[in-house]
């Protein structure tokens, strides 16, 4: 069940982006830092949404790195408090 409605909601996303790629076909005239050109605006729309998923993947990952390295800290310290646990857990108990 889970994976036909994925399917069918990848066939819906599809279906969308082939409907604005068929509409958008005229050319516009792009104007960036350094000059400008004329590409069909379908084709600007797909550049900027592949830019848009480049700038938030590297930004996730940057978190996702620094999440990283609390862990691993983290798993440090757990470590070595349970080597001491284990440690005081040997020792003998002194009769009063």
């Amino acid at each position: 069940m889970l994976r036909t409605l994925g399917l069918l909601c990848l066939v819906v996303i599809f279906c969308l982006v082939a409907a604005i790629g068929y509409f958008n076909l005229a050319a516009v005239q792009f104007d960036y830092l350094f000059g400008s050109t004329e590409i069909h605006l379908v084709l600007l729309l797909l550049i900027v949404f592949a830019l848009g998923v480049g700038l938030t993947l590297l930004c996730c990952s940057i978190g996702l790195l620094g999440q990283h390295r609390e862990l691993r800290r983290l798993r440090r310290q757990l470590n070595q408090a349970e080597a001491e646990l284990k440690n005081l857990r040997t020792l003998p108990l002194k009769s009063a």
